[in-house]
C-alpha cells in the first residue's frame, strides 16, 4: 500500500507523530503474550491499551474465525493482511475496535474508563506475537482518534505509532505468520503479513526511533553520572562538616595556650551563629535536586518534549549544584585543617573512625 513512499516520507510522518506522543522504550511484551496464551484476551488487549497510554476499559467480544471485517457498526477494520508473493495466506486474525463518533478527548475525566467495544477473531491464540502487533494497531487508532490528531484516519501514522510506543520488538516478531503444509514429500510455506509498511519501511522506522532514543538515553544516563558524583560529594561535605563542629567543640573544651594570631582571629570567626549557614543551604539544596533528578529518571522511558526539556534543567541543576559543593568542600576543608592542628592525634584518629562508621550505618 505504501511501496511507493520515500525514507523522507517516513521521517516526516514520524516526526509528526513525535511531537505530539514522544517517544518510549522498549518495553517487555513476554507478559503480555503469557495472558494470551492464558486465553486471557481480555487482559491482553486492556494491557496493550495500557502501555499506549490509554485509560479506557475494554469489551470484548469474539467473531468466528472466518469472519469478513468491514466498515459496519462503527466498527474500524483490522485485518490488516498482505498475503505473500503467491497471492495466498493463513487464515486472516481479525481484530476490529469500535471507535465512537464523539470519543472523549485524551487527557480529560471523560477518557478515564471509557468503554471500547473490540471484535477479535476465534483463532487469535494462534500467533499471539501477531494479535498483539495488530491490537497495538488498531487501538493505535483510538489513541490519534481521542487526540484529535489530524492523521488519525492515515494507516500509515497509525502503523507507524506502535513503532513509536514501544511495541517494536513485539511488531517485528508478530508482522509475518507462517505456516506450512505438506502434500507428500513438498512442503509449502505461506507468509502473511499484518500492517501497511514494507520490510525496508518498517527497519527505517524503527532504527530512525532507535536513534532518536539512543540521543534521549545518554541524556537521561548524564543525569544518572552526575547525581552519582554529587551523591559522592554530598558525602565528603557532610562528613567534613560534622568534623568542623566536632573539632570546634574539642577546642571549646580544650583550650590551648598557644595559637597563631590569624588563627586565632578565625577561630572567633567560626563561632558565629550563622557561620555554617550557606554550607548548610548549600548542602540542603544540592540534596533536594539529587531527590529530585533521581525520582524523575528511575521511572523514565517515555521521552515526550516536556519530559526531555526538563532532564535538560536536572542537568543544569545537577552540576550548578556540584560547583557549589566543590567550592563548600574547599571551605570545610580550609578551615578544618586551621583547627586539627590544636586537636590531639589521638581524637583525630578517634573522630575519623566515628565518621567512617557513622558514613557506613
Amino acid at each position: 500500500m505504501f511501496e511507493n513512499l520515500s525514507n523522507d516520507d517516513i521521517s516526516t510522518a514520524l516526526e509528526e507523530l513525535i511531537n505530539c506522543l514522544g517517544v518510549k522504550e522498549e518495553m517487555p511484551f513476554r507478559d503480555i503474550l503469557l495472558l494470551l496464551r492464558k486465553k486471557d484476551t481480555q487482559g491482553c488487549v486492556q494491557e496493550v491499551a495500557s502501555r499506549l497510554g490509554l485509560p479506557i476499559r475494554i469489551s470484548l467480544s469474539y467473531v468466528p474465525k472466518d469472519f469478513k471485517p468491514g466498515n459496519t457498526d462503527r466498527f474500524q477494520t483490522g485485518a490488516l493482511a498482505r498475503t505473500d508473493w503467491t497471492g495466498r495466506g493463513i487464515e486472516s486474525i481479525t481484530a476490529q475496535v469500535a471507535i465512537p463518533q464523539h470519543l472523549p478527548m485524551f487527557g480529560t475525566s471523560g477518557l478515564q474508563g471509557y468503554l471500547i467495544e473490540v471484535r477479535v477473531s476465534e483463532n487469535c491464540h494462534e500467533h499471539p506475537e501477531t494479535f498483539v502487533a495488530i491490537m497495538a494497531h488498531e487501538l493505535s487508532h483510538v489513541l490519534l482518534a481521542s487526540l484529535y490528531h489530524p492523521q488519525k484516519d492515515n494507516e500509515l501514522h497509525t502503523d507507524l505509532v506502535p513503532i513509536i510506543l514501544g511495541f517494536r520488538d513485539v511488531v517485528q516478531e508478530g508482522r509475518k505468520a507462517v505456516e506450512s503444509t505438506t502434500i507428500g514429500d513438498e512442503t509449502t510455506t505461506y507468509t502473511t503479513t499484518y500492517g501497511y509498511l514494507t520490510d525496508s519501511q518498517f527497519d527505517f522506522a524503527c532504527n530512525h526511533i532507535r536513534n532518536i532514543l539512543e540521543r534521549h538515553q545518554r541524556q537521561k544516563k548524564r543525569v544518572t553520572e552526575l547525581g552519582e558524583q554529587l551523591h559522592h560529594k554530598l558525602r565528603i561535605a557532610t562528613r567534613g562538616l560534622a568534623r568542623f563542629r566536632d573539632y570546634l567543640r574539642y577546642l571549646d573544651a580544650h583550650p590551648v595556650k598557644k595559637m597563631s594570631q590569624n588563627d586565632a582571629l578565625r577561630v572567633v570567626k567560626f563561632h558565629g551563629c550563622d557561620y555554617t549557614r550557606d554550607w548548610e543551604i548549600n548542602i540542603t539544596h544540592a540534596r533536594n535536586s539529587l531527590g529530585k533528578a533521581e525520582r524523575f529518571v528511575r521511572p523514565l522511558n517515555h521521552y515526550t518534549d516536556s519530559a526531555v526539556k526538563q532532564i535538560e534543567e536536572h542537568i543544569k541543576d545537577l552540576e550548578w549544584a556540584s560547583e557549589q559543593i566543590d567550592q563548600l568542600i574547599k571551605g570545610i576543608t580550609r578551615d578544618v585543617r586551621t583547627l586539627q592542628k590544636y586537636v590531639s592525634l589521638l581524637y583525630r584518629l578517634r573522630n575519623s573512625l566515628w565518621l567512617r562508621w557513622v558514613q557506613s550505618a
